[in-house]
């Protein structure tokens, strides 16, 4: 009896182990896995450029193209909860710093009411009928300096990343509240229809102002719920209602009141205590 009871837990732990070997271990991740990751971007200088930890992690699809190739190499093969840290050198991640991409434009020659700020970004047109978005540089009494050069060019990059999750469907954008910003907001059209004054951002979460914005824009988010829309919008993502509005720079910020109608435009970084004058004006409490 004993030899048979012997014989039959051997079997068993022969099953058990063919079944371990055949999961093969935790998921990695792959080609066309849509993963979400944390990272901290340092640059040779050691400053910290960007960082997604203590906010909502980057998501995206491996293979598609959407970060640069030695970001979505390191990625391949890691599994949940796993680290690490990689440096990318400058001709790997966006390539080298352009001269011939800065240019000095006089300050007649952009849109009237503009007040430009260093970092700010504007849409200028190309000579093939394109857009190209460049970044301000430098600003004197007569002209604006702007660079159309990647923020990142010219610089070795490192990377500290962790790995979050593995397999979750791609986010929807279902409210104009981008991922960029990490507001929660309705969509614009619905905004506008609420009878609720509301304030619309135009930007991109790589410019300079708008990060500045970001928390002043969430703070009022809060603040003024169930009285007025606070509402984001990623140029990239909504390049139709950027076309339909006329943006040229970012950030800007359109006014609306509660019939949705525009009163108001700024451009730039906006400060919360006149953003607070400007709701007031537009009749909220």
């Amino acid at each position: 009896m004993k030899q048979r009871e012997c014989s039959v837990l051997a079997i068993v732990t022969v099953l058990v182990a063919m079944l371990v070997v055949g999961c093969g271990g935790p998921p990695q991740a792959q080609t066309g896995d849509t993963v979400k990751v944390h990272y901290t971007l340092t640059l040779r200088d050691g400053t910290v450029f960007d960082s997604s930890v203590g906010g909502e992690p980057l998501e995206f699809t491996i293979g598609q193209g959407q970060l640069i190739p030695g970001f979505e190499q390191a990625v391949l093969g890691m599994q949940v909860g796993e680290a690490k840290t990689i440096s990318i050198p400058a001709d790997e991640a966006y390539g080298p710093h352009r001269d011939d991409m800065v240019k000095v434009v006089e300050r007649d020659k952009l849109p009237e009411g503009m007040e430009p700020q260093v970092g700010m970004q504007l849409q200028m047109s190309r000579d093939d009928g394109g857009v190209a978005v460049v970044t301000v540089t430098e600003v004197s009494d007569t002209s604006i300096t702007v660079d159309a050069n990647h923020p990142l060019a010219g610089q070795d990059l490192t990377f500290e990343i962790e790995l979050v999750e593995i397999g979750q469907s791609p986010t929807e954008a279902v409210s104009t509240a981008s991922q960029e910003s990490g507001l929660t907001a309705v969509p614009l059209p619905q905004a506008l229809s609420n009878g609720r004054p509301t304030i619309a951002e135009f930007g991109r979460g790589t410019c300079v102002p708008f990060k500045e914005m970001k928390p002043v824009l969430e703070e009022l988010a809060i603040e003024y719920e169930g009285r007025a829309n606070i509402v984001i919008i990623s140029v990239d993502e909504y390049r139709d209602l950027t076309m339909q509005y006329g943006i040229v720079a970012i950030p800007t910020q359109i006014c609306f009141d509660s019939s949705g109608k525009e009163v108001k435009r700024h451009i730039g970084f906006w400060p919360k205590e006149e953003m607070i004058v400007q709701l007031e004006e537009m009749g909220v409490e």
